[in-house]
């Protein structure tokens, strides 16, 4: 299962205050005997080319973000086929509640 603790990223680059919803739920089963373990493993993704390098410094600027739509989301099939550049992987120390 993968999840983002701030719950969303960050628009300005800064760090967003985490919701812990989904970090509750987990915890929950595992203290409720549910599960026997729940091991957390810390990951960041980083990329050289980001897919909004267009749209982002215009929304930094006060412009408002594009919103989703079907058709948006159809014409994206066209993004699997574009270069990110170099993407880099930190798997970090895992966290059992154990």
């Amino acid at each position: 299962m993968e999840f983002f603790i701030e719950g969303t990223r960050s628009r300005t680059n800064k760090m967003l205050a985490p919701k812990f919803g989904i970090l509750q739920i987990l915890t929950n089963c595992f203290f409720d005997k549910k599960v026997d373990d729940v091991i957390l493993v810390p990951v960041t993704i980083n990329y050289t080319r980001t897919l909004e390098g267009e749209s982002f410094p215009n929304e930094l600027t006060g412009e408002n973000k594009v919103k989703e739509s079907l058709s948006r989301i159809v014409k994206a099939v066209q993004i699997f086929a574009m270069n990110f550049g170099t993407i880099f992987l930190d798997f970090y120390e895992p966290i059992k509640l154990t």
